[in-house]
């Protein structure tokens, strides 16, 4: 059988219906990316009960924390200022508590955008909480969206020689879009810097001592099939390191 991949969700509303139950949901462009990769998706849905949770996380030989909406601060004992939007403890939470369990069981985890900022998060980091306003000289790393498509390449990032993301990559270079107004600020405990936009804003952090804990800033899944077809080997990687005992 394939290797089961979860892939956790955000809360979406129906804002021409605001009475309407809220949607639990994530972009079809992550389901693509661990298909294309050898992997079964399954979505993550929210819920507050720990136990069907962690059978959830058992049942899964791999977990992609996704991209979203943007984390609370008061999780890195930050105030929110007024650029924070969009902000759901509940999914902040249940994101934390899986990464915990993949931590303590070394089992592969990868974290995309939001996704690696919550794992830095859990690892006791910080974030910028806007890089316009926190960093003005710094690039415009939200131009991928300004420009209305996924598979624009914004950035060149430059990885960290003898990372397992170089290895993986098989390059130190390589295309990224850039989606997020928030960055790592402080890295959290353990976890290794390994690419850089070209401004030096963290895109891409990994746990040496894990078999597979890697965090990425940029949006691959759009890409891997598209732009920068070299991103299909994070994927693939991810992927194959479950199969491994």
């Amino acid at each position: 059988m394939q290797p089961l991949i979860g892939i956790t969700v955000g809360e979406i509303t129906n804002k021409n219906e605001s009475w309407s139950p809220i949607t639990y949901g994530q972009s079809r462009t992550y389901i693509d990316a661990i298909i294309h990769a050898g992997g079964t998706p399954v979505i993550l849905p929210l819920t507050d009960d720990k136990k069907i949770l962690k059978d959830l996380f058992n049942r899964c030989d791999g977990v992609l924390v996704a991209g979203g909406n943007d984390p609370d601060p008061k999780l890195y004992d930050d105030e929110p200022i007024s650029e924070v939007t969009d902000v759901s403890r509940r999914r902040d939470d249940q994101e934390i508590q899986l990464i915990k369990w993949a931590l303590d069981e070394d089992k592969p985890m990868l974290g995309i955008c939001r996704g690696m900022q919550i794992l830095n998060i859990e690892r006791g980091g910080t974030l910028y909480q806007d890089i316009p306003t926190q960093l003005p000289k710094a690039l415009n790393h939200r131009i991928s969206s300004e420009r209305k498509t996924t598979t624009d390449i914004a950035h060149n990032l430059k990885i960290k020689p003898n990372s397992k993301l170089e290895a993986i990559i098989e390059a130190q270079k390589i295309g990224a879009n850039a989606h997020h107004h928030q960055a790592i600020h402080e890295l959290g405990e353990g976890l290794v810097a390994t690419a850089w936009a070209e401004d030096g804003i963290i895109e891409a952090v990994e746990l040496p001592n894990k078999k597979f804990i890697i965090g990425v800033q940029s949006h691959p899944e759009s890409l891997e099939g598209t732009t920068e077809k070299r991103w299909s080997k994070l994927f693939k990687a991810f992927v194959e390191s479950t199969k491994i005992n």
